[in-house]
């Protein structure tokens, strides 16, 4: 072989796309924890910038109270059911779970923290608008007492989703039979590939299990049964993944 063919075939092999090594267990589970962790600080942040704006906007009557108003709605849900597949007391885990969340904001002393800004930003006036000061120490409060809701009911809700996994266990289960029925039928009667299909219902299983999950511990407006949102995705689930394996191909 010449100098020059050497030369010529070193970029093709240069050029070959390299094999990204699997991950493995431990890998895997360092990941999903810090995907965890990230979706709940991300989702924590979100909701507590969407009370901020409905201060002003959507509830500037409740303010912070609106946040608190969440919060109770949440525990009276997880009150309803007070046994799951997972814990023997819903109402003390989701408990637990909020003292978690509260525990940086009970170190750091946030309710005295709040009661001094409300302190200074004195009393309302009977007439006229609140002076700057006044009207600035009022809001740090509220946004204060409204992140710390905001980081509890995240804890709480954290807890919902939990004691509903055996039910999207289900879903994934039944999702992946169907599908694996439906793909032996479509081999033995010689039913066409189509990966426009398996790529896109793929990417909307992942949707469901994890941008679901993060839409429903920011979702700022009350009176949603968690139950109900928790059998709908679940279904969305099941016939996402469905239609996933039935699409997958027929040929190894």
């Amino acid at each position: 072989m010449s100098a020059a063919t050497q030369t010529a075939s070193r970029p093709q092999s240069d050029a070959r796309p390299r094999q990204e090594r699997a991950r493995g267990p431990v890998g895997t589970l360092f990941g999903f924890a810090l995907g965890l962790v990230l979706t709940l600080l991300g989702s924590w942040l979100l909701a507590t910038v969407i009370e901020i704006v409905g201060m002003y906007t959507l509830w500037p009557e409740q303010r912070a109270g609106h946040a608190r108003a969440a919060l109770v709605e949440d525990y009276g849900y997880v009150r309803s059911f007070p046994r799951s597949l997972i814990v023997d007391d819903t109402e003390a885990f989701a408990h637990q779970l909020a003292g978690w969340a509260a525990w940086p904001y009970e170190r750091l002393d946030a309710g005295r923290q709040i009661a001094r800004l409300r302190s200074l930003g004195g009393a309302a006036p009977l007439a006229g608008p609140l002076p700057l000061r006044a009207r600035v120490m009022r809001d740090a409060a509220d946004w204060l007492e409204a992140s710390y809701y905001c980081a509890q009911d995240t804890a709480v809700r954290l807890a919902i989703a939990i004691f509903g996994l055996p039910a999207f266990a289900m879903a994934i289960a039944l999702g992946l039979v169907d599908g694996l029925v439906r793909r032996d039928l479509r081999k033995w009667s010689g039913g066409r590939e189509s990966s426009f299909l398996y790529h896109h219902a793929k990417r909307f299983t992942g949707w469901f299990l994890g941008v679901g999950f993060a839409a429903y511990l920011i979702w700022p407006f009350g009176g949603v049964n968690p139950a109900a949102l928790v059998l709908a995705f679940a279904a969305a689930v099941a016939l996402s993944l469905s239609t996933t394996v039935s699409s997958f191909k027929k040929y190894l």
